[in-house]
């Protein structure tokens, strides 16, 4: 099979969390890397515009330093006949687990996307709008197709023997085009999101690997999503 040319982008950032879609009150935990709908919201973010789907496939591997719970300082609000008010017992105190020192190499097939990460319209974010990333890089690379290789951290459909993660269920993309209208998520997956905070790789095989131009070790490969219609 032939190569696939691509982007490979990489961003950094001082923390992230990316709330589970299950817990709505009490601690935010955080999956332990981005769903493939908030990997879209950053692309959208650096090009301007909606991407959707059709436009590109993504791989990408996420790694932290660490992740623990910080505490965070909360402003609450109640409605009185119609209006917000502030709370009258003050602010509260929340806690949100937290992912440092996060790196994101990102892998888009859709090349026109140059443009999106060398002059961004808006900028990314690793979860929550405080959660800021800057691009380190932009390289045009190649994508050979492999059967088997080393796999690092990242989000991969279940099941996926040898590879461990905790389970998880995440919309593909998120559909925002009706004006006025709440956003709807799109068909959902179940992943294994795997542990971003150890270098260790694990030899899989499936289909949809790809070994990077850019990366010298041999066995080296990463997991290009298709995406489930």
């Amino acid at each position: 099979m032939k190569s696939v040319p691509a982007l490979h982008v990489r961003l950094e950032g001082l923390t992230s969390s990316f709330r589970h879609p299950l817990t709505i009150s009490g601690t935010q935990i955080s999956t332990p890397m981005p769903s493939y709908s908030t990997i879209l919201g950053i692309i959208s973010a650096c090009a301007g515009r909606v991407i959707t789907p059709i436009e590109t496939r993504i791989g990408f591997e996420f790694h932290c330093a660490s992740y623990d719970l910080e505490l965070e300082r909360t402003v609450r609000w109640i409605v009185e006949k119609g209006h917000l008010k502030p709370h009258p017992k003050g602010q509260g105190i929340s806690r949100r687990q937290v992912y440092w020192y996060p790196t994101l190499d990102l892998y888009i097939t859709n090349v026109s996307l140059e443009y999106a990460f060398k002059q961004p319209a808006a900028t990314p974010c690793f979860g929550r709008s405080q959660d800021i990333a800057w691009i380190s890089f932009v390289r045009n690379i190649e994508l050979y197709p492999v059967s088997q290789g080393a796999l690092g951290p990242t989000l991969i459909p279940m099941p996926q023997p040898g590879v461990p993660g905790l389970v998880v269920r995440l919309p593909e993309w998120i559909e925002n085009s009706k004006m006025g209208h709440t956003r709807e998520p799109g068909p959902f997956g179940i992943y294994q999101a795997m542990i971003p905070t150890i270098e260790h790789r694990f030899d899989i095989e499936r289909e949809d690997l790809f070994h990077p131009s850019d990366v010298e070790q041999g066995d080296y490969v990463i997991y290009v999503h298709r995406w489930i219609k």
